[in-house]
């Protein structure tokens, strides 16, 4: 009975041996198929039915394995990541000891294949339009003016572009530095910021260092005008430019140390004023002279903006709040003018004119006004700080805040100017 069950069976497996393999010399030899040469795929161990049924379970196998993939490329997302997979399959097809159709096989793995590539190629050309997008993104970040914030976007931004698959080979060099170049010339233009800014915080230190020795050295000659000279010293003080906080509550602490005892218990001499009208109608003369000045070419308009700047210390005081904020902008205004030029007079190729150099006069200026920008944002954010419990200290800290605002305002107008200038130039 046992017997009669097992001969139909071999019998089977004979018929399909005759259609695909044979054995000859106690070997196990696998027939040509097409694209595939006959070769020997192993031996008979134990009888010939067993061999060949050993080698037909284990293309049974590899046919399982083909499935899984297949169903894993149909039914997940990373399908890309499967290609590896796919071709490890083909390529193990030649040297595969079993007994099947390999031919049938390997159509359906290279069908995979080309599904797999399309499917790559389309996400690489879409990864390729997210990756452009990315590095818009990463120049309007790198042209914020917040050096802090800019840095985190960019940080962030980063992350995102690693998320990002690849692209297509031949974009991929062009792609990368491109990207790469934005955060180069960001971090460059950051490094030379920072150092310009500690130069010019260096120099700005010791303009109010040479103030308390100037003040220090007044102490010691107990001159007899000694409150006027410190008065002056204090309004030159007001007019510098800010440094970090911390360094400038030491050197006000010592600067006041040699002029509020001074200032106090000297001597003042009365004033010689024509009274606030009289005052008045002096600083309105000097204004239109200052507007006129406007006229002049920078360097001759800084000249003339110099001796006006004496005539109007020496007309006295006024309670016209709008007289000194019309004088001082157009004070800034023509010392930010001539600064502008000479910026542009250090940085222009020979032969620069026209729209050329009205476009290299605003990246210029955009530049100042990213600067000015970050440090009134430094200054407002550490105001309540400033105060350093007495009137007049407060009173000076809020002159230095007004100051710093001006400048920027000027600044903007300036560049206004420049673009409607833009505009008409063809």
């Amino acid at each position: 009975m046992h017997q009669n069950l097992q001969k139909p069976n071999y019998n089977i497996l004979t018929d399909l041996q005759q259609e695909l393999a044979f054995i000859e010399g106690g070997k196990v030899i696998l027939k040509e198929q097409e694209g595939f040469p006959q070769r020997e795929i192993g031996e008979v161990k134990e009888d010939e039915a067993t061999a060949l049924q050993f080698f037909q379970d284990r293309f049974e196998h590899l046919k399982e394995k083909v499935d899984k993939v297949q169903h894993q490329i149909e039914t997940e997302d990373n399908k890309g990541s499967f290609l590896m997979k796919v071709l490890n399959l083909k390529e193990s097809l030649a040297t595969y000891d079993g007994i099947g159709d390999f031919t049938t096989l390997k159509e359906r793995l290279e069908m995979l294949e080309k599904m797999l590539e399309d499917y790559i190629s389309q996400n690489r050309r879409r990864n390729l339009d997210v990756k452009i997008t990315l590095i818009e993104e990463a120049k309007s970040y790198a042209s914020n003016p917040d050096w802090r914030e800019a840095t985190e976007k960019l940080k962030e931004l980063r992350q995102r572009w690693i998320r990002v698959g690849a692209v297509e080979e031949d974009k991929k060099e062009e792609i990368e530095n491109s990207f790469q170049a934005v955060y180069d010339e960001f971090y460059e233009k950051k490094k030379a910021f920072h150092e310009a800014k500690k130069e010019m915080m260096a120099t700005r230190e010791k303009q109010y260092e040479a103030l308390i020795e100037k003040a220090k050295k007044l102490q010691e000659n107990k001159a007899d005008d000694l409150a006027e000279k410190s008065n002056a010293l204090v309004q030159e003080w007001k007019e510098l430019e800010n440094i970090p906080k911390e360094k400038y509550a030491a050197l006000l602490k010592e600067f006041k140390k040699f002029t509020s005892t001074s200032r106090r218990s000297g001597k003042e001499k009365p004033h010689k004023s024509n009274g606030k009208e009289g005052s008045d109608e002096e600083k309105l003369a000097l204004i239109k002279e200052l507007k006129e000045a406007q006229k002049l070419n920078p360097s001759e308009a800084v000249e003339k903006a110099k001796s006006i700047q004496q005539k109007w210390k020496n007309s006295g005081k006024t309670f016209n709040k709008s007289l000194n904020e019309e004088y001082f902008t157009l004070n800034d205004y023509i010392f930010e003018k001539s600064f502008l030029e000479n910026l542009f007079e250090r940085k222009a190729k020979k032969g620069t004119e026209g729209k050329e150099a009205v476009k290299l006069k605003m990246n210029i200026l955009r530049d100042l006004i990213s600067r000015d920008q970050r440090e009134l944002n430094v200054f407002e954010e550490n105001l309540e700080k400033f105060n350093l419990g007495t009137q007049k200290l407060d009173k000076m800290v809020g002159f230095k805040h007004e100051k710093q605002k001006r400048k920027l305002a000027v600044k903007q107008q300036i560049m206004e100017e420049l673009r409607d200038l833009n505009k008409n130039l063809k």
